[in-house]
């Protein structure tokens, strides 16, 4: 009884693992954890770049940071860039730099290469409220790397364009960890973890079969020899 009881809990715990190691690959892409701007964070001092950090490492496949986008398009309703350059990549931050035009809501739009090699992109907006007598920037009706709009999840990003360096500002709303759940790739998640719940069912059923079966034997008569296996 005891070796068998053990037998079918090893066998639901090796189930579980099995169940649940799709649902954790299904959700190793990378996601936002902070930015510079933080999302709904009210800026007061003029901004020179911009920079979002992220779980694990960015790829850039192409050497000269084409791969990923950064965009920053407003103010409010509109859809001006204000992005000055091209995103670089430095292990798990994307820096842009920036100049921003008037007060009002921003929307910083990106898209990334993870490190699984999943394109991931989402967007946040910030408020800006310029000091009295800041330079608003003019902002441009394309991004200086060829994005035109709004990233879409699995979207090709833009091309041409040289990478530019960029300095984080001095002074900005601080960073703080953004909810920002990354964009969907093609993984259904909803399939992988119903999957996972039949193969959980399955193995308790299994468990409750064998230890029924065990509790159903007949004693053994007196005298007679015991159960090599120790079953009982």
């Amino acid at each position: 009884m005891t070796n068998r009881l053990l037998a079918a809990t090893a066998g639901l715990v090796a189930a579980v693992a099995l169940a649940l190691a799709p649902v954790a690959a299904a959700d190793a892409h990378d996601y936002l954890v902070s930015s510079d701007p933080a999302a709904d964070a009210t800026v007061t001092a003029p901004l020179s770049a911009m920079t979002l950090t992220f779980n694990d490492r960015v790829l850039d496949l192409s050497g000269k940071g084409s791969t990923n986008l950064l965009t920053v398009t407003g103010p409010d309703s509109g859809t001006r860039h204000f992005e000055t350059g091209c995103a670089t990549v430095a292990d798990t931050a994307l820096t842009a730099p920036v100049a921003l035009g008037g007060a009002g809501r921003y929307t910083v739009t990106y898209q990334i290469v993870s490190a699984d090699g999943h394109t991931v992109s989402s967007s946040y907006a910030f408020t800006y409220q310029p000091p009295a007598g800041a330079t608003a920037a003019a902002g441009s009706e394309g991004s200086p790397c060829g994005a035109t709009g709004s990233t879409e999840a699995g979207s090709s990003p833009g091309a041409g364009g040289s990478s530019a360096g960029a300095t984080p500002p001095a002074t900005a709303a601080a960073s703080t960890a953004q909810p920002t759940t990354p964009a969907s790739t093609g993984t259904d998640l909803g399939l992988v973890i119903g999957i996972a719940i039949g193969i959980v069912v399955l193995a308790v059923i299994g468990v409750a079969i064998v230890l029924l079966t065990s509790r159903r034997r007949p004693p053994a008569a007196p005298g007679a020899p015991e159960d090599p296996a120790g079953t009982d």
